[in-house]
């Protein structure tokens, strides 16, 4: 099981839901499964969220379950799985995307000014063959 850290700079919305019964879910699942983000506030685990990314596709939502809540330092480090092959696709897509969008504001600090696609084009010759996989 793989999670993906969300970039910190790119906020997510995370909202407590009912919780949903979700498949049952194998601990030797490989591949992408979920997110880890730092929030300011605690969370339960295997409470059920709903996550939007308001920033990078506003139409994009997702729910999934809290597996994890470590304190930090600076607040709340949670991981969320995604259990339903569906929701999980489509969060690790939209992760590969907010990574990218992460690489150019870095790359922007740093004096380089790149466009979206340049940007793209930069993150996936050097990171997409590291990115978590996303096996059903």
């Amino acid at each position: 099981m793989e999670f993906v850290a969300h970039p910190r700079d790119l906020p997510l919305d995370i909202t407590l839901i009912e919780d949903q019964p979700f498949p049952q879910i194998n601990e030797e699942r490989a591949g992408f499964v979920g997110i880890t983000y730092l929030t300011s506030h605690p969370f339960d685990n295997g409470r059920c969220v709903r996550v939007t990314l308001e920033e990078i596709d506003p139409n994009f939502c997702a729910s999934g379950r809290i597996v994890e809540c470590t304190r930090e330092p600076d607040g709340y480090l949670i991981s969320i799985e995604f259990p339903s092959s569906e929701e999980c696709y489509c969060v690790r897509m939209i992760e590969q995307l907010s990574q990218i969008e992460h690489y150019r504001r870095q790359a922007k600090m740093n004096g380089r000014r790149l466009n979206y696609n340049e940007a793209a084009a930069e993150w996936i010759q050097k990171f997409a063959a590291n990115f978590p996989s996303f096996i059903m």
